[in-house]
């Protein structure tokens, strides 16, 4: 319920040893009693009950070790309990060894030897039961709590793991889906600049055109699980413009195919106030509302003009297509909200290991042992009463102990305070369990510090109530304690393992969602702008064609090279990243300008290979945008190496007042370039265009 979140493998091995060390507390206290009256055999048996604490640790460690360990617990046990007289119960450590090595044999011998030892002490056979199911309900607890904490440090172990082979399945999920129909595509662009025929032309275009199209629409579907990407493009638009954004995402993700939805909304908002370019302040902001994710675009421009009425009705019939809401209006302190609502599916339930089942049917078993042992000696007469106490007691531990309720739970435990100490005079002394239980829950339920104190409280209250003289007394409290400990241990390791596992679940989708964010920025950087500049040679050989064959034939020979090169990008999404080399892209860069007519002037230095992989899709991106967005005419590339850094500069002089926002492209830039250490900006500088991208040297 609280206090999980930091807790990690070697918490849940300190509780484990917190109870083997606990359950061994009675015996402890009654053999240090002996020392007085009969030193050796008081030192004997604090000495054994030490031995048997020590080698129950051994598996806390999860370090298998000599095989013969377990006959040797089983051997200082049974020392213990025949000639030194210790209490029956104290076989509940060896036992629990025996279950955790799975050694049957061993454990029925135990059972038989126990059963055999208190047959010869008991006055009658109630004794005999109790004792027995005393070491049965130990060892099964003991065995609980140190298989959750194994269990806990292997789920904190491999967490890391988990959501590695989840990237690389996502990798070749993607790699697979993509490969086909993509590279069949750039295939078919090959073969026919491959042939050098102009009369191929308008089939290579229409071609490249449709797999342009495949790509952008591959991208959108790899974005749409996170908003992310559409984030950093709405603060890198509205920094561009002037604008302060103020952006707070309090969803999780992934979205899903509501997250598509969401990003156009984003995207169509955050431009409209850009156009319209009298806002100073745009907050962008997301949450979750029962079930749903609703985003809210508010801005301090001109409010009638914030969206106009088609664009809004666009976006409204696309956000109610997918069952969700959209609108926009004033409020009440002036500014312009676009706010929309997409339900979003419910993550699936998880899954709890065998171990954590096994775990919580023994918990169950613990109640079970707790019902018989507490009848068990309640006289005929007040029967009654016992079961009652005992029904609503349980029904209390099952709802707000093992189903974690939250509704009504102080009440509850108020109620079970009163069932758990009021009775204890007239139920018997192993009603004793009852306190021991709440207080274990206490633990739980409440903050640290209150439900430590409460938990002492009803510990004490229970050896007050239930014992009789100082020793007994503080036997009472003591086995209170030795039940509050191996509730609390068993329930906090419940919940560990269950935090450690949504822990694991978001980290695995995380990574799913940043690989899918990669591949989409792979295809859109890199095969994108490709298929772009494949575009852009084919329309200038076609023009070409007639006039200068030789010219076309070169620009031919051109679209095959960049063909080829798109399918060795296709093939890299499988790996991390298709690796470029900056000398490569930029004259490519120059190439697919300068054949639009753009004369280019560069200014070229060295660039280190890792810093040159990311630059080069800055500058696929930025010759991307001189060919869309504007009329330049000229256009400068510079590279330079200073300060430890690398940093580009691409500038053209097609500035326009359609074009002073960067494209949506800059947004997964700047993310590209953030993972890298780097800085991204673009704006217009002195009536040119300018984007300067630096990413440091390592």
């Amino acid at each position: 319920m609280r206090r999980v979140e930091g807790e990690r493998g070697p918490g849940g091995r300190r509780l484990a040893a917190a109870v083997a060390v606990a359950l061994v507390l009675v015996h402890l206290v009654r053999g240090a009693g002996r020392v007085v009256a009969e030193p050796a055999a008081g030192v004997a048996v604090v000495a054994a009950c030490l031995v048997l604490a020590g080698l129950q640790l051994r598996h806390t460690r999860g370090a298998a070790g000599w095989g013969g360990w377990a006959a040797v617990e089983v051997g200082v046990g049974f020392l213990a309990v025949g000639p030194l007289g210790v209490s029956v119960g104290l076989l509940c450590l060896p036992a629990a060894s025996l279950l955790l090595e799975r050694r049957r044999v061993l454990l029925a011998l135990l059972v038989a030897g126990a059963a055999a030892v208190e047959a010869g002490r008991a006055a009658e056979p109630r004794e005999v039961v109790d004792l027995l199911l005393t070491v049965a309900l130990g060892g099964a607890m003991l065995y609980a709590v140190t298989a959750l904490a194994l269990l806990a440090g292997r789920v904190h172990g491999a967490r890391l793991e988990l959501a590695a082979s989840a990237v690389t399945d996502e990798r070749l999920r993607i790699a697979s889906a993509l490969g086909s129909g993509l590279d069949a595509g750039m295939a078919r662009i090959r073969e026919a600049a491959e042939r050098r025929d102009p009369a191929a032309l308008d089939g290579l275009i229409d071609t490249a055109q449709r797999t342009l199209g495949a790509v952008r629409a591959a991208a959108a579907e790899l974005r749409s699980l996170s908003l992310a990407p559409e984030a950093a493009s709405a603060r890198a638009l509205l920094g561009s413009a002037g604008i302060a954004a103020d952006l707070r995402i309090g969803h999780r993700e992934p979205l899903g195919p509501a997250g598509t939805v969401l990003a156009v909304v984003l995207r169509e908002a955050v431009t409209a106030v850009v156009r319209v370019g009298d806002a100073r302040r745009c907050e962008v902001s997301t949450e979750e509302r029962a079930g749903r994710v609703v985003l809210r675009v508010v801005s301090d421009g001109v409010p009638t003009a914030a969206l106009g009425a088609d664009v809004l009705d666009d976006l409204a019939e696309r956000v109610r297509a997918v069952g969700g809401r959209l609108a926009a209006g004033l409020e009440p302190d002036g500014r312009f909200a676009v706010e929309a609502s997409v339900a979003v599916a419910p993550a699936p339930a998880a899954v709890d290991p065998p171990e954590l089942r096994t775990a919580l049917g023994l918990y169950w078993f613990l109640l079970a042992v707790f019902c018989a042992k507490a009848l068990m000696f309640v006289p005929p007469s007040r029967l009654w009463l016992g079961a009652g106490c005992v029904a609503v007691f349980c029904a209390f531990q099952v709802r707000f102990s093992i189903r974690d309720a939250t509704r009504h739970a102080r009440a509850a435990l108020l109620a079970s305070a009163v069932l758990a100490l009021l009775p204890l005079p007239w139920l018997g002394r192993n009603w004793i369990g009852a306190a021991g239980i709440l207080a274990g829950s206490l633990l739980i339920a409440l903050p640290l510090r209150a439900g430590a104190a409460a938990a002492v409280a009803v510990v004490a209250a229970a050896g007050v109530v239930g014992g009789h003289g100082p020793v007994p007394v503080l036997l009472t409290a003591v086995s209170a304690l030795v039940t509050c400990v191996v509730v609390y241990a068993v329930l906090r390791l419940v919940r560990l393992v269950r935090e450690l596992q949504r822990a694991a679940a978001g980290r695995r989708a995380a990574a799913v969602v940043t690989e899918r964010l990669r591949a989409a920025r792979d295809l859109h950087d890199l095969l994108g702008h490709g298929l772009t500049a494949i575009l852009l040679r084919a329309e200038l050989a076609r023009r070409l064609a007639d006039g200068d064959p030789a010219r076309c034939r070169a620009e031919l020979a051109g679209i095959a090279r960049l063909a080829e090169r798109g399918r060795a990008e296709l093939g890299a999404l499988a790996d991390d990243g298709p690796r470029l080399s900056f000398t490569a892209e930029l004259a490519s860069a120059a190439a697919v300008l300068e054949a639009a007519g753009i004369v280019v002037e560069l200014e070229d230095g060295p660039v280190p290979d890792a810093a040159g992989a990311v630059l080069g899709v800055v500058l696929r991106e930025a010759v991307t945008n001189v060919l869309r967005h504007s009329r330049a005419r000229h256009a400068r590339i510079a590279v330079s190496a200073a300060g430890g850094a690398v940093r580009l500069e691409v500038e053209n002089d097609g500035v326009g007042a359609d074009v002073t926002a960067p494209g949506s492209g800059i947004g997964g830039l700047t993310v590209r370039l953030a993972g890298a250490g780097g800085t991204l900006a673009a704006g217009p500088d002195d009536g040119w265009y300018l984007l300067r991208a630096e990413v440091p040297l390592r």
